[in-house]
């Protein structure tokens, strides 16, 4: 793999996935008086599980594209890493705004979700740096038509009967 060949986007990808990969693992919560009974981000599935894996997918997708080893194809890849990486990016800061599990209401936020918060930033960050480079425009994604067109859809009207 000749890594000459990364942009600064795939980098901030991979990157961002590695971020998020170990923030997984950490603790998420800082519960007074707990001592050592902390949460890491399995415990929490929508909120750590699902942005870990969409992120390390992005990671592991953009390895993959700027190492060669994978072609484009026809899939839209740089729109797919922007919802993957949005996605994730808005359920890990959900967490951060407002812990909570189980009915524990004086739950604290550990440095595993901090972590793994800038990682999903840091590959959002990539994700749209590399649509730009692809060609794309942040405001063609308020036109439905051309959003449609870019999946393989019809660009306008109604299907036929």
């Amino acid at each position: 793999m000749d890594f000459s060949k990364f942009k600064t986007s795939d980098w901030l990808k991979v990157g961002g996935a590695a971020a998020i990969l170990i923030g997984y693992f950490l603790n998420w919560t800082d519960i007074p008086g707990a001592g050592d009974f902390n949460f890491s981000g399995s415990e929490f599935f929508f909120r750590g599980t699902v942005p870990w894996l969409l992120t390390v997918a992005v990671g592991v997708i953009a390895l993959l594209l700027a190492g060669g080893v994978m072609k484009a194809g026809s899939l839209p890849w740089p729109l797919i890493m922007i919802a993957a990486t949005g996605l994730s990016t808005l359920l890990v800061a959900i967490y951060v705004i407002n812990p909570s599990y189980s009915g524990v209401s004086d739950i604290g936020r550990g440095i595993g979700s901090y972590l793994s918060l800038i990682g999903a930033a840091v590959a959002l960050a990539g994700s749209v740096i590399g649509f730009k480079e692809s060609g794309g425009d942040l405001s063609d994604l308020k036109d439905m038509n051309k959003f449609k067109a870019s999946f393989g859809g019809s660009s306008g009207g109604s299907t036929p009967p």
